[in-house]
């Protein structure tokens, strides 16, 4: 050991530190080495670990994705326990407006299904199902309704929504629905076809559905015409028809036979 000191005091200060380096890395590499050794070995020994298991990727989700979309968060919320419990799909974004849902359209990876109500904050099922179909035509939809709203089933059927599910039988209806779906396959409930079958056809044209969806969010008759790049006398003249086939002879009238479905 006194021959060991000798030999270092006499050596420079520089090659006494590499010298001290090379030793400390070397030691280190031998315990890492020891324990990690150990640590696999007893790791393949329980099963719970292979050399080729990559610990940072998470399995991938190939359920389809649901996203839901009406002008009230709280029915959205409403619907999403609902589908949660539904072994088939995955639950996905929620859509209040037309700028998110397809916003949240676009981000879908894989198979994807569309929970739609009647009304979003600025557009009508119309609007909203006219958008779906145009940009994202792989989508599968299901219109959500109330038994009264008959005018809106017409309405999505037209427009090429792969079922209906009434509000009053969500809890038993939407899961046989998005099973259905899943296989592939759209569905119409016996009694919705039975409803629509008995109901005279629907008397509004699309731009008198437009306007009175516009007047069920408050907007004045200015305001209307600008939405919709129209003359004020226009939007009077389609107002007026509105109320002859509604069988109404005021604005408030107008949007409470037309939120109720009945015309």
């Amino acid at each position: 050991m006194r021959k060991l000191a000798l030999i270092l005091n006499s050596m420079p200060l520089h090659t006494n530190f590499l010298l001290f380096f090379n030793g400390l890395r070397a030691a280190c590499h031998a315990i890492l080495q020891k324990y990690f050794a150990i640590f696999f070995v007893y790791s393949w020994d329980m099963g719970e670990l292979r050399p080729d298991t990559d610990l940072t990727v998470a399995p991938q989700d190939d359920r389809p994705e649901v996203v839901i979309a009406d002008r009230q968060l709280i029915v959205c919320q409403g619907i999403a326990s609902l589908v949660a419990q539904i072994p088939e799909v995955r639950q996905g974004q929620f859509a209040t407006d037309l700028p998110n849902l397809s916003k949240t359209l676009n981000a879908l990876e894989g198979q994807g299904i569309l929970i739609l109500g009647v009304r979003l904050v600025d557009a009508d099922l119309t609007r909203a199902l006219d958008m779906v179909r145009a940009d994202f035509p792989q989508v599968m939809v299901v219109v959500v309704a109330e038994d009264t709203e008959l005018a809106f089933i017409r309405t999505a059927i037209k427009s090429g929504a792969n079922s209906i599910c009434m509000m009053s039988q969500i809890l038993t209806s939407l899961p046989k629905i998005l099973g259905k779906l899943v296989e592939g396959h759209s569905i119409l409930p016996t009694d919705i076809l039975r409803k629509l079958t008995s109901e005279k056809t629907d008397s509004l044209s699309r731009r008198e559905h437009e306007i009175l969806a516009l007047l069920v969010d408050g907007l004045t008759n200015f305001q209307i015409s600008a939405r919709l790049g129209l003359s004020e006398n226009t939007v009077k003249y389609y107002l007026k028809a509105i109320y002859q086939k509604l069988d109404v002879n005021s604005r408030g009238a107008a949007i409470a036979k037309y939120v109720a479905g009945n015309y």
